[in-house]
Order: structure tokens, then sequence, then C-alpha cells
């Protein structure tokens, strides 16, 4: 009885924080957030699915799209990217298509808070690319920081309530063995720090 039940735990916790690592993913995480502050500070809910759409296409859909391609050709492990040296690749692309979203971000017009994101986003990615050069940071945690950060200064302290799920996906992460916890650490920090920076600047 006593042996059996260890195994059972460690299984429990893999599970479990692989459903978080896909529920919190970075993509989920940039779409969702994108949408939602889009809604919020345009003039009607069309304009704002509209930025929005736009926003994510490049800041989340085509980064991704591109990842998919280069898993399906051999050229990249996983979608998390687990491999410290794939990154630098995938970052680099992904920094051109979210300026390239600020760009259009800037001459459609869209509201102030939503270009301030991908400004954040822009930001955060170059810091993380320049960090990665050396060092395995968790984009996870990085990405769950700077988002929690993000709803705070834009739908109000009440957002901090999801605070828990900044520790939860750091948690799965270590617990997958993906991360270190001054990785995961670190992350969130570089997330936190950048987003507060360039939307207390901007917004």
């Amino acid at each position: 009885m006593t042996t059996t039940n260890p195994p059972q735990r460690r299984t429990t916790s893999v599970v479990i924080a692989r459903i978080l690592t896909e529920a919190l993913a970075p993509i989920v995480l940039i779409i969702g957030l994108l949408l939602a502050v889009s809604i919020h500070a345009s003039p009607s809910i069309g304009h704002g699915l509209l930025y929005g759409a736009i926003t994510a296409f490049f800041a989340g859909g085509l980064p991704y799209a591109i990842m998919m391609l280069g898993i399906r050709r051999g050229h990249l492990g996983d979608r998390h990217l687990s491999k410290r040296q794939e990154r630098p690749v995938m970052m680099i692309i992904g920094l051109v298509s979210v300026s390239t979203g600020l760009l259009i971000t800037w001459w459609l017009g869209a509201p102030r808070a939503l270009f301030a994101l991908v400004a954040a986003m822009t930001a955060g990615v170059a810091v993380a690319l320049a960090i990665t050069v050396f060092w395995k940071i968790s984009i996870h945690t990085a990405c769950a920081a700077g988002t929690l950060t993000i709803l705070v200064i834009e739908f109000g302290p009440a957002m901090w309530g999801s605070l828990p799920l900044v520790a939860a996906i750091a948690w799965a992460r270590v617990t997958l063995a993906d991360h270190t916890v001054p990785q995961v650490v670190t992350g969130a920090i570089v997330g936190g720090t950048v987003a507060t920076a360039v939307m207390m600047s901007l917004g």
C-alpha cells in the first residue's frame, strides 16, 4: 500500500502540471489578453474585435503557425521550445511579427491601451531574447506575470486575484523539469517588470 502511493502522487502531479502548461500557455494568454484589452478600450465591440484580431494574428497566430511548421518539418522539438538553442530564432521571428503588429496598430489608430500592450509584448520578447541567448528563463511565467500586471493596470486591483495562476504555472514548469525555480522566478520578474514599465509609460 505504502509503496504505490508515491508514484501515484507523482503521476497526478505531472498530469496536473501538463494541463496547466497547456491551459496557461503563452499563446493562450496572449490572444486572450489582446482581445480583452482591445474590446475594453475600443468605442465598440466591433472595433475591439477587429483591432484585437489583427494584433492577435501578428503577436500570436503568425509566430505560432511558423513554429508548428518548424516542428512538422523537424527543425523544432516541441511547442514549448524545451531546447534553449531553438528559442532565439523563434523569438526573433516573434519580435519581427509583433513589431509589425505594433506598426499596423499605430497606423490603424487603435486605442492607446492596445498600442501600449503590443509595445509591452515587443519589449518583453526583446528582453527575453537577450536573456535566453545565455540562460533558459521561463517564457511561461514571464508571459503569465506580464498578463497579470496588464490586467491589474487595465481592469483594476481586483485582478490581483489571478496571482495564484502565476504561481501555478511556475509550479507546473518546475514539476515537469522544464525549468528550475530560479528560471521561473526570473521569468516572472522580467515579465512583470517590463509590462509595468511599458504600460505605465505609454498608457
